[in-house]
């Protein structure tokens, strides 16, 4: 599967989130954790995709059920070292042991759900 392209604006200094429906067969996709295998989320944003000094996180998450839902976010407080600007991202899900509660978990199975560009406005009232 290829990630779909989704372009995102981020106001610096307030709270965004996005909800996604991940979908198998037109279906829900089951998150539910099965076999000792649980489902996690990750996206990261910089500003070219060999920038390895300035990544900066946005926060990923699965509900671990059978609704699908993917959450994207990003806090008012989070990242206020990055600058304002235009940045990429990407937002993957992965499959990881259940028991497994290391940062660096043993990985079973990655699907990248999108990408694209992340534009950040700066806040005039801070």
């Amino acid at each position: 599967m290829t990630a779909a392209r989704y372009d995102i604006t981020i106001d610096q200094g307030s709270d965004f989130a996005l909800e996604l429906i991940v979908k198998e067969s037109n279906n829900p996709k089951d998150f539910t954790p099965t076999d000792g295998k649980s489902w996690g989320a990750r996206a990261k944003f910089r500003k070219t995709l060999e920038d390895d000094i300035k990544v900066f996180n946005l926060g990923a998450a699965v509900v671990q059920n059978t609704d699908g839902k993917v959450t994207l976010d990003h806090a008012f407080n989070a990242n206020p070292t990055a600058t304002a600007g235009t940045y990429l991202y990407d937002l993957e899900i992965f499959q990881h042991n259940t028991s497994d509660t290391s940062p660096d978990y043993t990985i079973h199975k990655v699907t990248r759900l999108l990408t694209g560009s992340l534009t950040l406005r700066r806040e005039v009232t801070r």
